[in-house]
């Protein structure tokens, strides 16, 4: 079961500035996505082509709060298929801390974007906090090519899960 920190640190890091909100017409409407392609509009979701021309009229608190919903089921099924098909792990054998870490990554990253941190994924398998410490930090590639590390969602996780 997702809790309620989990959700609101995702609300935080995805979107903690509110971006796309209107305080007028009190409605979320989307935005440029920093990896291009389609606009994201809420906490992080990647609109679907069938969902266009919905955004562009503005989406309720609601609306965006059951599109985080599903994203973080979406991350789930995929954190749980990625463990299992690539680390031979049970993903409903973790405590929720340990499930929480890697919906977080997936959600953020894709189920495969666990992929690319195996030592981080297998010591939360273990349990390994020494390990996580080490590697949980993440990156992001601009546009020009240059690599910056996520500071805030790596603070903000760092003090979630491994405080």
């Amino acid at each position: 079961m997702i809790s309620n920190i989990f959700i609101e640190y995702l609300k935080k890091v995805e979107n903690g500035s509110k971006t796309g909100w209107s305080n007028d017409d009190k409605l979320w409407y989307s935005h440029a996505s920093p990896e291009g392609g389609n606009d994201t509009i809420g906490y992080g979701h990647k609109l679907l082509n069938s969902e266009l021309d919905q955004a562009s009229k503005g989406l309720t608190d609601i609306e965006i709060d059951d599109l985080l919903v599903e994203d973080m089921h979406t991350a789930m099924d995929s954190a749980s298929d990625v463990l299992s098909q690539h680390f031979n792990a049970d993903f409903n054998d973790l405590c929720v801390n340990s499930q929480e870490m890697l919906i977080d990554f997936a959600y953020n990253l894709g189920g495969n974007g666990l992929r690319k941190f195996p030592k981080f994924v297998n010591a939360v398998i273990d349990e390994n906090i020494e390990v996580m410490s080490q590697e949980y930090k993440r990156y992001y590639t601009s546009g020009n090519g240059v690599k910056k590390e996520l500071e805030q969602r790596n603070k903000e996780f760092q003090t979630l899960f491994l405080a």
